[in-house]
């Protein structure tokens, strides 16, 4: 069973998020794990989330999750000189460019 770890964006001007209740019940129907940290600034609540099936962790637990754990976040890590023993899936801003 694959462990997705929704990871709470740390930057202050950061509420957005890389997969939406919608997202993550999919995911459970096809028997991932997801552990999705509190966040008091994310712009979707964590109700939608736990009603899907997530599991509610603590904001910024992540460096403490399970090895086997895939952690997803938005662009960088915070910094820190911390070894990584995680995979990590970090999205990114982009635009679709349509040439024509």
């Amino acid at each position: 069973m694959v462990h997705l770890w929704v990871r709470a964006e740390q930057r202050d001007n950061e509420a957005r998020v890389g997969l939406t209740p919608k997202g993550a019940a999919a995911l459970i129907a096809q028997g991932f794990r997801i552990s999705i940290e509190e966040s008091p600034q994310r712009c979707l609540p964590l109700a939608p989330y736990l009603a899907a099936g997530c599991v509610a962790v603590p904001c910024a637990s992540w460096p403490g999750a399970p090895e086997d754990a895939i952690i997803l976040g938005l662009k960088e890590l915070p910094e820190s000189d911390m070894p990584l023993r995680h995979r990590h899936i970090l999205l990114s801003n982009s635009r679709k460019l349509v040439m024509g």
